[in-house]
């Protein structure tokens, strides 16, 4: 019988029944507890992306108890922002001009059958500001002295290289105008070494600052960086909301006389319109009441906080959870 009586040490009785539905209870209490399981894509293993997700997922996970955290690292970015508007990453890490591109179709975009309608912005976390770092006998101190250079402008396809082909184009450059307009990709090192043999005096880069890598290669080569600061920069800016004016403070390396002026995108953290409300009401508390964690990382992360304005980058939307 399913009444059938138990006798404890104690002398308390117990029936079979009850025992089953205790153990249902804590069962269910206990699916309870980690019934959410959070995925997070970003950049590859290594790359500040990266660690800044780890952070993140330490956040969220301290914070809310019913939440577990992971990362999905991918070298494409491409796939974090399908996978999050398909559903099987619940965030991503994504470059500004990326998103931008996705929601009106641009870019690589133009060749995917894909709507991303449902992306929404949870919050902006970081600046990746566009720099060229200049060999010390180059003889240049602006941009517009620029043109003559031999130049690494990075591998075929990657932001950087997207993001100075857009600004050449309001400057009305063209590649001739560069006695070595090269394409070599980090991988290696290749472009540093490049630089190092005096193979190509300028290197575009784009990432955060300050860089160990780049202040070493300054220190060796007596190198120095220069900003993208001129008119073509405004025209750039107002053509492309998904890219922003950036400046790179006195302290942040020691051979810079000044603050450096140029333009960037900005890494923010995306969702679908679709992750659940309390889900991301629970993120924005937690990145509130743990933003200091976030701003002590890194110089790049220090001036971060929550800003809940309804749209970004012109018009993509935050998500509905983030502006109750």
């Amino acid at each position: 019988m399913i009444a059938e009586i138990f006798k404890r040490p104690n002398g308390l009785f117990i029936s079979a029944f009850s025992l089953i539905a205790a153990f249902v209870m804590i069962c269910s209490s206990s699916i309870t507890a980690s019934s959410f399981e959070l995925i997070i894509g970003t950049g590859p293993d290594g790359s500040f992306s990266h660690h800044s997700g780890k952070l993140l997922c330490r956040i969220f996970a301290k914070q809310a108890q019913e939440i577990t955290c992971s990362l999905s690292e991918t070298s494409d970015p491409i796939d974090n922002l399908t996978n999050v508007q398909g559903g099987s990453l619940d965030l991503a890490l994504v470059d500004s001009l990326l998103l931008g591109e996705s929601t009106i179709g641009r870019g690589a975009f133009q060749y995917l059958d894909i709507n991303y309608d449902l992306l929404r912005i949870v919050t902006p976390l970081y600046e990746v500001p566009l720099t060229l770092i200049v060999h010390g006998d180059a003889d240049m101190s602006t941009i517009e002295q620029l043109p003559g250079k031999r130049i690494n402008t990075g591998a075929f396809g990657s932001p950087e290289k997207l993001l100075f082909a857009m600004y050449m184009q309001t400057q009305g450059w063209t590649e001739e105008m560069f006695p070595v307009f090269a394409e070599l990709s980090p991988s290696l090192s290749q472009d540093k070494l490049a630089f190092r043999q005096g193979d190509v005096q300028v290197l575009v880069h784009k990432g955060v600052h300050p860089d160990d890598d780049i202040k070493q290669l300054m220190e060796d080569t007596e190198a120095y960086l220069i900003g993208f600061s001129s008119t073509g920069m405004v025209d750039l800016i107002i053509a492309n909301p998904s890219l922003s004016r950036q400046d790179l403070k006195k302290s942040t390396y020691p051979s810079l006389a000044e603050q450096l002026s140029t333009f960037g995108t900005t890494m923010t953290l995306i969702s679908s319109a679709d992750l659940d409300d309390g889900i991301v009401e629970s993120l924005i508390m937690a990145l509130e009441q743990n933003k200091h964690l976030l701003q002590a990382m890194h110089p790049a992360l220090s001036s971060f906080d929550i800003d809940k304005r309804p749209l970004w980058f012109g018009s993509i939307k935050v998500h509905k959870a983030v502006v109750k």
